[in-house]
């Protein structure tokens, strides 16, 4: 009997779906399972409580949120980045980018700047950056102006072509823009860092059997140890995969709790 092929989709930056798609692939060929990367994602939310995929790159705060307890799925592993600022850890910043030229020198100097955020369910873009003000005493009021953009690649843009003054990126999204388009790093600025927090996980279907999480787990985090996993990785300037568990984003959740955002009954700690 054929196994049933294995559906994974990435909800991540759009400039790392060839390095996600690459992975899977490799997932494929050292672990024997039929795997598959999907062009369209299904509906995030529901993906796995309706049985619509195996497997998915996604962020923490959609995890905390859909995929925990009964909610379908399983973490399996997180990228632990090159940069010495990750401390090899699995963990990840939100980078509030200004253009290069512009007077902004810290967070304080963008009290009634124009922010802009690539979605209100996006947890480096809106989440992160509300709850660090919150810690400081504000709010995003704090911003003159809020506007939603759709993307961080969009972000991106309006702070470089000064339709914004400011917007909070994820840090693995914006390294990996610039080492794809290194022209962009003499536009663009960090003038904070708020984390680290930790990085957004594989998951696995819980319906999966204990063994295929298993294959599928010491894969991951064995990449690094193989020449064309290596390969794969330093490609997207990653050192390796590490393993995690739920209990590694209850960070994710108190934020969540902080900044008002209500999370599904299976994601307390």
């Amino acid at each position: 009997m054929t196994a049933p092929t294995l559906r994974f989709a990435s909800y991540l930056g759009d400039n790392g779906r060839d390095f996600y798609a690459a992975v899977v692939d490799y997932l494929g060929q050292v672990t024997g399972l039929p795997v598959t990367m999907l062009a369209t994602p299904p509906q995030q939310a529901t993906a796995f409580a309706l049985d619509r995929l195996e497997g998915a790159f996604t962020c923490g705060l959609p995890y905390v949120r859909h995929y925990a307890g009964d909610g379908g799925a399983r973490p399996l592993a997180a990228l632990v980045m090159r940069g010495e600022r990750y401390g090899d850890r699995p963990v990840y910043f939100s980078d509030v980018i200004v253009r290069a030229e512009a007077p902004f020198t810290g967070l304080d100097d963008l009290r009634g700047a124009r922010f802009a955020y690539n979605g209100a369910d996006s947890f480096s873009g809106y989440v992160l950056p509300r709850y660090h003000l919150i810690t400081l005493g504000h709010d995003l009021g704090f911003f003159g102006t809020r506007r939603e953009s759709g993307s961080h690649a969009r972000s991106m843009d309006w702070v470089e072509s000064g339709e914004a003054d400011a917007a909070a990126i994820d840090s693995v999204v914006l390294e990996m823009e610039l080492r794809q388009r290194p022209e962009r790093a003499g536009g663009l600025r960090i003038v904070e860092s708020i984390g680290p927090m930790p990085m957004p996980p594989v998951v696995a279907a819980a319906r999966l059997d204990e063994d295929t999480r298993g294959r599928l787990a010491r894969a991951l985090t064995a990449l690094h140890q193989d020449a064309a996993g290596r390969a794969i990785l330093e490609g997207a300037g990653v050192r390796r995969f590490a393993a995690v568990d739920d209990r590694d984003y209850d960070a994710i959740r108190e934020a969540a709790r902080v900044a008002g955002l209500p999370l599904g009954p299976g994601s307390t700690a």
